[in-house]
């Protein structure tokens, strides 16, 4: 029995699963494996692939862990009802159910949603947040472009640092070396670029800033911030501010948006 093409789409929580497809695998027309394959991408809601999040058959010790695209592959598993549950830091997990009805590749098309992390609640006044308003990022917020750090989580954090404001956001990792700041992918490939004030920042793609992050913004006067890994959904007001295909864009409003 072949597999005809199918399409599902399972929520799960906050996330999405969509599987694309699944295809037999040739071994004779008549003889059935008693085993499958599962390969796929785990992707954020910008579509951007997640690295090295966790993939694995629930309840059990069977699994692997994505490659810094996100991309990953699972065989020789049993010919059965299965069920997977997909993790990484900074993320809602995923749990889903695979039926395969015979041998096959099932791929899988896995978005994880960023898990806002639960903090003290701190009251922030109306005033407070109408710049934020009038710039958009409570619209880009709402609409879920890019990842966010919003003026009631930077107060319950109190970070000594800006870029400890940083630590909550998945896939952007903060590397110090003396005085020096680099902000780069889990990966390490490549270096976001930095916006602050609608400013442009310091050079990204050197080991050495012109300016680094936390040299342009203290702690003390950090407001919000804005992530784009790849520039998924970055607001056209700094699309001039950075490269397309670039690795992403950090965008920092400064308390000296606030009228006073």
């Amino acid at each position: 029995m072949r597999v005809p093409g199918m399409r599902y789409i399972v929520f799960a929580a906050l996330a999405a699963l969509a599987i694309l497809g699944a295809t037999s695998a040739a071994h004779g027309q008549s003889q059935a494996v008693a085993s499958f394959a599962l390969t796929g991408t785990v992707i954020d809601t910008l579509g951007v692939g997640v690295p090295f999040a966790q993939v694995f058959v629930f309840d059990s010790e069977r699994g692997t862990v994505a490659d810094d695209d996100g991309r990953f592959r699972l065989d020789r598993l049993p010919l059965a009802r299965t069920r997977f549950a997909v993790r990484r830091i900074g993320y809602a997990p995923v749990y889903f159910d695979v039926d395969v009805p015979t041998a096959a590749t099932v791929e899988v098309e896995v978005r994880l949603r960023q898990n806002v992390p639960h903090l003290t609640t701190v009251e922030v006044g109306a005033d407070v947040r109408s710049p934020l308003q009038k710039e958009g990022f409570y619209d880009r917020l709402a609409a879920g472009h890019g990842l966010f750090v919003t003026p009631e989580m930077i107060a319950a954090m109190r970070p000594a640092r800006a870029t400890d404001a940083l630590n909550s956001i998945p896939n952007v990792v903060v590397h110090r070396r003396g005085s020096r700041t680099r902000i780069t992918t889990a990966s390490q490939q490549c270096e976001y670029a930095l916006v602050v004030d609608k400013i442009r920042i310091g050079q990204p793609g050197s080991r050495v800033r012109t300016t680094t992050p936390d040299d342009a913004v203290s702690a003390g006067d950090l407001y919000a911030i804005e992530v784009y890994p790849r520039n998924r959904g970055l607001p056209a007001q700094f699309l001039g501010m950075t490269s397309e295909d670039g690795c992403g864009t950090i965008v920092i409003w400064t308390k000296g948006m606030i009228p006073r």
